[in-house]
């Protein structure tokens, strides 16, 4: 069995702003096991960075709710 290096379950980052909160990223999930490679791909603002930021932490926290 391969070690789970990276799992992530329902992912959810939603933004405050003046026109309310947008939902940028609803109910993600996958995991990474050792020696694999993920790739994340779709289209244009489907939240891709958003996910991969979340993850390592490089979200501004004033202004981002991650549940």
């Amino acid at each position: 069995m391969s070690e789970q290096i990276l799992q992530v379950k329902n992912l959810h980052v939603s933004f405050k702003t003046y026109a309310g909160q947008s939902h940028a990223v609803r109910g993600v999930d996958f995991y990474l096991n050792k020696g694999e490679i993920l790739a994340i791909v779709g289209e244009s603002g489907c939240g891709k960075t958003v996910t991969s930021k979340a993850i390592l932490g490089l979200l501004p926290k004033e202004n981002t709710k991650i549940g």
